[in-house]
């Protein structure tokens, strides 16, 4: 008899190469397309099981970063090294006998109000931040932290002039729209402000740098995309269509992105809701910026520019900070 009649058991492996192979059925699968699979995974054979029934591969999801895990961790850093950065800078501070016979309780509490020691420490802190962020999160993701941020310094570059416009015209643009809305007079940051010179200069440099830097990585940098890939991490998994993570996941994203923006400046406008209202209204174009341009730094210059146009009013009304005490008039 012939072998092919045998009914005796072969000692030879199935030859799984020659063997028909289903196709792949990616109806299987709602939540992916064939792309989803590495090349490894879709040029070889599904296995079959003990019951000779082909088993498909474990679902492959695409790698999607910052999300919403690392911008927790980067804000409880945040928390944590501005904490550390208040205490050190004090500490600076009482070294350096730049405010003398201040005891180091009475240089916090200075710290806290006067724009002159203030500053620095934020500078300070920021630094901390940055120290300790970039190589964190560079380890975490393992890619440079510019491109897990998309920090996209070309694409701000190429259009800086534009940004920049952008920035101008919304400064102007909230500036008229506040003439509607009831606002504090007199403001802590106005306050601090008022104090002296040098503090409104400090203010100055740090409006226009340090702080639109590290407000843009924190809330369109890490915030922002990590809210929008929350809701593709649904659609991902086929939870929602990628149409409902778009059209309704992207404007949720933005929404509570920007309201977390002005909660953090509400302390600088004495909580009130007029200008938390325009400082929401400046985060949501600056989200948008951000998605179009998908840079981080197209977004810094054009809270650069904007932040401009609030100190360019100041600097106007007050004769290049030589006359502060007319900001309380």
């Amino acid at each position: 008899m012939s072998a092919s009649m045998s009914n005796e058991p072969s000692d030879e492996p199935p030859d799984y190469e020659t063997s028909p192979v289903p196709q792949h059925d990616t109806d299987f699968y709602p939540a992916h397309s064939a792309q989803s699979f590495p090349p490894s995974m879709l040029d070889s054979a599904f296995l079959p099981d003990i019951f000779g029934i082909p088993a498909p591969p474990p679902r492959v999801y695409p790698r999607r970063i910052p999300n919403l895990g690392h911008a927790v961790l980067f804000f409880v850093l945040c928390v944590v090294l501005i904490g550390i950065g208040q205490v050190l800078g004090v500490f600076i501070l009482q070294l350096s006998h730049i405010f003398p016979h201040r005891s180091f309780d009475a240089l916090f509490l200075l710290s806290s109000d006067d724009a002159r020691a203030s500053i620095p420490i934020q500078a300070l802190s920021y630094g901390l931040i940055a120290l300790i962020a970039i190589p964190v999160f560079s380890v975490l993701w393992n890619e440079s932290f510019g491109k897990g941020v998309s920090w996209g310094a070309d694409a701000a570059w190429r259009r800086f002039f534009l940004l920049a416009i952008l920035g101008l015209a919304t400064g102007f643009g909230i500036t008229v729209f506040g003439n509607y809305l009831p606002m504090p007079d007199n403001p802590p940051i106005t306050q601090d402000m008022m104090k002296s010179a040098a503090g409104a200069w400090l203010m100055l440099i740090f409006g226009l740098t340090v702080a639109p830097l590290l407000e843009e990585l924190a809330f369109r940098g890490f915030l922002l995309p990590g809210l929008i890939n929350s809701f593709r991490w649904f659609a991902d998994r086929g939870k929602i269509s990628e149409s409902t993570a778009n059209l309704a996941g992207v404007p949720i994203s933005i929404l509570l992105t920007s309201l977390g923006f002005a909660f953090m400046h509400s302390p600088q406008v004495s909580h009130a809701w007029g200008p938390l209202v325009l400082i929401g209204m400046v985060s949501i174009v600056l989200c948008i910026v951000r998605l179009a341009t998908d840079s981080v730094a197209a977004g810094v210059v054009v809270h650069a520019a904007y932040n401009f146009t609030l100190f360019a009013g100041v600097l106007y009304q007050t004769g290049g900070f030589r006359h502060l005490e007319r900001l309380s008039s």
